[in-house]
């Protein structure tokens, strides 16, 4: 089995964590590095070898709060790498989380969801008064 993935954020790049036992895919936070190719390269990687051998469902939570255009593409490689496993026969599910205010972020997500046949759903999220401050 592969080992865990994680990449922690930084104030232009999302938090990548991978827990591959769990089959669970967490890209949590902003997503423009100065190269979102070269920042998402190892994710690909990993990506496409965890699911040549995954033993069970992979769920995929999706927190982005805004991407960049190169990101978004970067983004939809991932989702269509997750695709052709499902259509291959995995049991994959993608979570994309949107804050109620963040409008294009939803938007984002409906316009992928329309492409796939993956499950896909888009979750509102509440944001707290703590987040405000």
């Amino acid at each position: 089995m592969l080992e865990r993935l994680y990449r922690a954020s930084t104030k232009s790049s999302p938090e990548i964590d991978f827990d591959p036992e769990q089959g669970i895919l967490k890209i949590t936070g902003q997503s423009y590095p100065e190269n979102p190719p070269a920042f998402y390269h190892d994710l690909f990687a990993w990506l496409k070898n965890y699911l040549v051998s995954a033993e069970h469902a992979v769920i995929v939570e999706l927190h982005i709060s805004y991407m960049n255009t190169s990101s978004t593409k970067c983004i939809m490689d991932i989702i269509y790498i997750l695709e052709d496993a499902f259509n291959a026969g995995a049991d994959i599910c993608i979570n994309w989380h949107y804050t109620a205010r963040n409008r294009s972020m939803r938007e984002c997500g409906e316009e992928f969801r329309e492409e796939l046949n993956v499950k896909f759903n888009i979750i509102p999220e509440e944001i707290s008064q703590s987040t405000l401050r």
